[in-house]
């Protein structure tokens, strides 16, 4: 602890008094006991052993205060309280010195006597001013303390009412999980007032009459010991809505007993995916079938054509319409929440079959590679994510106006990360694809040409990773593909529900 010189030159100064006056003392009894030592052993004892070990007890407490950690201000309280000690016991031995020469008693010895009652008088008052100094100094932490707990509370009670989430707080009362306060947005979104429902059970404010399994499952979560996540339906102003549930139990709450249920409305988000769910299917089912169609009556015309180009062009971009359905497929699968989709990926297995592929389906091509093999290259990753490397090397072929298409693969590490680097000589990322995927949204008048890019994002981001787009010097793109080492932290503590993010850096 630093101390001010000042403060400092006061402290040494108010040890220096208790300690001196405790080896003054000390020197004078003795003295006191080798030139005229009491006869018995009693009153050596109280008149000489006992003051002279209170006279070098105080000469160690001035040592002591030089060396404590406590601050210059509680030095001079506890040095007050000392000299207070030994000038209240000065004069009870003076008024009793006076008291005995009124009776006739004429008392020897009378400075020692006075000097054994500054002595304990100096101990007690030291003593005493230690404790309140101890005393003062745990109110003082306590009060602070009690200050912090006041502005937690008043943080958290800000929170909860700021919410835009209903917040339930509840206690169980002889087993029955009870609402004991709720926020502002519980009052908002079930319509009810926080003090009618105070001391109501829970299920019966939320849960849709006739739902008698899902009270019962909502009161096996509100007694667990753990967090939990739960969806469950329930009936608010505006009817029967879907919620997901976080149950912090008040076995892991606090100690008071209670426990707090966040409710978050997932009604458009469920709806919202179910929609895209039969669309899907119908829009794959469909598509494929009618380009089935179209597909075969464009054979037949082909065969009976003298003129071909047209009957061609239809047959040609039914099968573009197969291979989008096919894209939509691979990235439903790739990106299927009901399934582990994450596992440990040896990335030079994968890139090996991926420029396999790529070898022999464009033979004109030139395609390097330069992959490490003093390495561990094992990543964790979507267990699609040949596609991602499929499709950005089939993009660099099939895109490029170069004479002969290059396509350079570079792997890179760091502590827990492994950068795949896919550079090629064509023409670039149209400024279009650019800003689309940045913004991350379509619409009418702004939108990709395709999915191949959205498919590379979404698995990269799935997995935990990072993909950026750059431009090639002199012309052409690079694709980084970061992606989390399989035997770092980070891949097992990366949000595969993040949101994407795609960077963009443009020369």
């Amino acid at each position: 602890m630093k101390r001010e010189p000042r403060g400092a030159a006061h402290r040494y100064l108010s040890a220096a008094l208790v300690g001196g006056i405790g080896v003054v003392t000390g020197a004078v009894h003795t003295y006191h006991f080798i030139t005229d030592g009491p006869n018995s052993l009693l009153a050596t004892i109280s008149g000489i052993i006992l003051p002279l070990c209170l006279s070098l007890a105080m000469a160690g407490s001035g040592w002591w205060l030089v060396r404590s950690n406590i601050t210059d201000k509680q030095v001079t309280r506890i040095v007050s309280w000392s000299t207070m000690g030994a000038v209240v016991f000065i004069i009870s031995g003076l008024l009793i010195i006076q008291y005995q020469q009124a009776q006739g008693v004429m008392m020897s010895d009378r400075v020692f006597i006075l000097i054994d009652s500054a002595t304990g008088g100096m101990a007690i008052g030291f003593a005493f001013g230690l404790y309140a100094t101890r005393i003062k100094r745990r109110t003082l932490q306590l009060d602070r303390y009690q200050r912090r707990l006041e502005q937690e509370r008043d943080r958290f009670v800000a929170l909860l009412d700021n919410l835009p989430d209903p917040v339930i707080q509840y206690e169980h009362v002889d087993g029955t999980p009870t609402i004991r306060a709720v926020n502002p947005a519980f009052d908002r979104v079930f319509d009810a007032d926080g003090a009618t429902v105070d001391g109501i059970q829970i299920s019966e404010v939320v849960v849709p009459p006739n739902q008698e399994r899902a009270a019962i499952d909502l009161d096996t979560d509100l007694h667990s010991d753990k967090t939990l996540q739960h969806e469950i339906r329930l009936k608010t102003s505006a009817g029967i809505r879907d919620f997901q549930l976080i149950v912090i139990p008040p076995a892991v709450a606090t100690t008071d007993g209670t426990g707090h249920i966040i409710a978050t409305d997932v009604t458009e988000n469920k709806q919202h995916v179910r929609r895209l769910e039969v669309l899907n299917r119908v829009l794959r089912h469909d598509l494929r079938n009618h380009a089935g169609v179209i597909i075969g009556n464009a054979d037949l015309l082909i065969d009976k054509l003298s003129e071909t180009t047209r009957a061609e062009t239809i047959r040609d971009t039914a099968n573009k319409l197969v291979e989008l359905g096919d894209t939509v497929q691979q990235i439903e699968h790739a990106l299927d929440r009901n399934n582990e989709t994450t596992e440990t990926v040896s990335l030079p297995e994968v890139l090996d079959e991926c420029v396999r592929r790529a070898r022999n389906e464009y033979p004109e091509a030139d395609i390097r590679t330069e992959i490490p093999s003093n390495e561990n290259m094992a990543v964790w990753a979507n267990d699609q994510i040949d596609l991602v490397f499929d499709n950005v090397i089939e993009n660099a072929i099939e895109h490029n106006d170069a004479t002969t298409p290059t396509v350079t693969i570079t792997i890179t590490s760091t502590h827990t990360f492994t950068t795949v680097e896919i550079a090629d000589n064509g023409p670039g990322l149209p400024d279009r694809e650019r800003q689309v995927l940045q913004e991350g949204t379509e619409t009418q008048l702004k939108h990709s040409l395709g999915l191949g890019l959205w498919l590379i994002s979404w698995i990269v981001v799935d997995s935990g990773g990072d993909v950026a787009f750059e431009d090639n010097d002199p012309h052409g793109s690079i694709v980084s593909i970061d992606l989390p080492k399989a035997d770092s932290k980070t891949a097992e503590t990366v949000n595969k529900r993040s949101a994407s993010s795609t960077r963009f850096v443009s020369e």
